[in-house]
């Protein structure tokens, strides 16, 4: 069994959830998105290029870690309105930069790994 998969998922989740847990102490906001403009942006692009720098493969696995691990910390630690679902709707859209950010980083690690 192909065990990659899963640690790309966990890894993804875990890097986007610290995206959650930090935005308090960063920027005073509970949520990130709700922090000035380049915080929450910034911080996907960072959580996104150190997965895709652990762990670059498969892609889809950094999208749907990405997605469960923003959406988990939001339902594990944070009061739940009737707003989850529409939030969970621009997650499913603010995933796309990590994905984005994890792409180019796994790129770039396996075009310098297969180097001489």
């Amino acid at each position: 069994m192909n065990s990659q998969p899963v640690l790309t998922f966990v890894t993804a989740a875990v890097t986007s959830a610290l995206v959650w847990a930090a935005s308090p102490w960063l920027t005073g906001q509970r949520e990130p998105w709700d922090a000035e403009f380049p915080f929450y942006f910034v911080a996907l692009l960072v959580a996104g290029a150190v997965a895709g720098v652990l762990t670059p493969k498969p892609l889809w696995a950094h999208y749907l870690g990405s997605f469960t691990g923003q959406l988990g910390y939001e339902i594990i630690f944070l009061r739940i309105g009737p707003l989850v679902v529409l939030g969970a709707m621009f997650l499913l859209g603010y995933c796309f930069v990590f994905l984005a950010a994890a792409t180019l980083m796994a790129y770039v690690r396996l075009r310098f790994k297969s180097r001489p």
